[in-house]
């Protein structure tokens, strides 16, 4: 009597791209698309066609950036930011707040409730009605010397500020002396000068020594060593503002903003002062290793800023930062971590993973405490061979959406999910899953209030939701494994009568069986079933059950006769028709040897 082999698909997984179909654990999927699990309404238990994509605006060129603002949205596209006002029902005009932009990716943070926002060539500062450049707002001026005689000397103070032309000096009046000398020289201008509060225009001033020259000696201070006379100066350094707005990476850490990214300086760690993003001091900046690799972007976890650097001969590519105080106050100085592997595109602090895109794959650093060895764990060699040879893979980019870690690369998007963890031959790995949105031409990715949106190459923003891709079918399937039923040296046959699925019931689902042998490669259709649910909302009568429950089964017959190996295909290839599966069985008598 032949041995009956029954064969129960369940407790989905994921996708495994890295092994032969034949070899791919029951669980996993060689060949899946457009699928995902939803955990909000079956917690994961069921593998279902992913949500469409809907066009909700288009601007006049490809998408920069995107940045969510309360009820607004500012859009960069091409050269201009916009302000979707309305945001998120359709723009009803498109109010321009910058014209000048860099046509390039764009970086936003917010910070005291006002959005900062870095191009690579400006350094803005949105107020929730205007975008204005941060040196033209009422930026902080330092005073760089106090307690300073008329000659000179006295003690240094603040650091310039780059972000302003204008600093201050105090001094301390001798009742006698008419000339007073700044800290510097070859000043562009004297803006203000006050005696014991009182502005003055009695001066003159010489602008190569930076020195004024009052007409009556300004009068010694009524309280004993209080300076009484303040000179504000404007004094221009070439390219100290574009050491911040020539910056592309900008994220928030210890209650201060860090830049990064200015192709001048591209191993340098600048930052704000305390609670003030318009003062970035001069002295503010931390050079990490050689600038022979350049900073590719700044992730902060576990009260630390990781920074991560390109791929260098030094192999100087990771370096961290974390918060102490000296004489001056709060520093932030530099420790290298001993990984030598470069960041290739993006890097994210993902459910207190801090993970990076190599030119590998998806890396992640482990350590149990910041001063320890850290290690570098792979994280996605189930889909390398796929992720990594990706069109423009170096632009790629990574949010967080509904627990998932969200990669665009090229017109593709991986979702990492670290509710299914695995032990692989490297440290605990993800479990992956494959979205096509080519339709869409993505550029931008961007998650906002537990939403994922899209901007697309020619101005066009999308959000997932709805069963369609702006008007087009989605094609969604997940195959299972060529199995061979634990005997690959003997030929099956199927049992027509063994072949069960449990479904999900979803309004107007549907859901196509094929079949795949090492006979027919191309597969061969078995059947097509209803799976929708009694709903009146989108209702296609001709698909229609009275089904009210969350799940129900279909029954079909395999009939294949002296088969090596043989692949069940679920899909949905039909417009506004998703489907969803949970497990399936499929039985086979094992028959002779297989033959040449």
């Amino acid at each position: 009597m032949a041995t009956a082999i029954k064969r129960n698909y369940a407790n989905f997984k994921g996708v495994d791209f890295a092994n032969e179909p034949s070899l791919v654990n029951l669980s996993r999927s060689p060949d899946a698309l457009n699928v995902w699990k939803d955990y909000n309404s079956t917690q994961g238990s069921c593998i279902e066609t992913r949500p469409g994509y809907r066009k909700i605006a288009k601007y006049s060129n490809n998408i920069n950036g995107i940045y969510m603002y309360k009820e607004k949205a500012l859009v960069h596209a091409g050269n201009i930011l916009y302000l979707w006002d309305n945001f998120p029902g359709e723009p009803d005009e498109l109010k321009v707040l910058n014209d000048n932009m860099n046509n390039a990716r764009s970086n936003f943070i917010i910070f005291n409730d006002k959005v900062y926002i870095l191009d690579g060539k400006h350094y803005l500062c949105f107020d929730g009605e205007t975008a204005k450049e941060a040196n033209e707002l009422d930026t902080y001026i330092p005073t760089t010397t106090i307690n300073r005689y008329p000659s000179g000397g006295g003690e240094m103070y603040q650091d310039v500020n780059c972000l302003t032309p204008y600093r201050k000096n105090s001094f301390l009046s001798d009742g006698k002396s008419t000339e007073y000398y700044l800290d510097t020289t070859s000043i562009a201008d004297v803006v203000k000068v006050t005696i014991d509060d009182v502005e003055t225009t009695d001066f003159t001033v010489n602008k190569a020594v930076g020195m004024i020259k009052f007409t009556t000696p300004p009068k010694e201070p009524d309280q004993d060593g209080a300076d009484n006379v303040v000179v504000t100066f404007k004094k221009n350094v070439e390219g100290y503002y574009n050491r911040i707005a020539n910056c592309t990476i900008i994220t928030v850490f210890d209650n201060r903003i860090f830049y990064s990214g200015n192709n001048d300086y591209p191993n340098a760690i600048f930052h704000c002062a305390l609670n003030n993003p318009l003062y970035v001091e001069d002295l503010a900046y931390y050079e990490d290793g050689t600038s022979e690799s350049a900073v590719k972007k700044m992730v902060v976890g576990n009260n630390v800023l990781w920074v991560l650097k390109e791929n260098s001969q030094q192999k100087d590519t990771i370096f961290y930062h974390t918060a102490t105080t000296d004489s001056t106050g709060k520093v932030y100085p530099n420790f290298q971590g001993n990984i030598s592997l470069g960041c290739y595109a993006d890097a994210i602090n993902y459910k207190d993973d801090i993970v990076f895109l190599s030119r590998n794959g998806l890396e992640g650093i482990s350590s149990t405490e910041i001063t320890s060895r850290q290690l570098l764990n792979h994280r996605s060699s189930l889909v390398d061979n796929r992720l990594i040879n990706e069109n423009n893979f170096s632009l790629s980019q990574m949010t967080e959406w509904k627990g998932y870690l969200v990669i665009l690369a090229g017109e593709s998007i991986y979702l990492a999910d670290m509710r299914q963890m695995f032990q692989g031959v490297n440290g605990y790995e993800y479990e992956w899953y494959l979205w096509n949105i080519s339709s869409a031409k993505p550029v931008i990715i961007k998650e906002y209030k537990d939403k994922l949106y899209i901007g697309s190459k020619d101005g066009s923003i999308f959000v997932f939701e709805g069963t369609n891709d702006n008007g087009d079918a989605i094609n969604s399937y997940w195959t299972m494994p060529m199995d061979n039923f634990g005997y690959g040296n003997m030929t099956k046959t199927t049992n027509k009568r063994g072949g069960i699925a449990k479904i999900k019931t979803i309004p107007n689902g549907m859901v196509k069986v094929s079949e795949i042998t090492n006979k027919d490669l191309n597969g061969k259709f078995i059947k097509e079933y209803s799976t929708t649910g009694f709903d009146f909302n989108n209702i296609d009568f001709s698909n229609f059950t009275f089904n009210t429950g969350v799940n129900s089964y279909i029954v079909y017959k395999i009939k294949e006769k002296k088969f090596t190996e043989l692949s069940l295909k679920f899909y949905s290839d039909e417009l506004d028709k998703p489907f969803g599966i949970y497990s399936a069985i499929l039985e086979a008598f094992v028959g002779g040897y297989v033959k040449k």
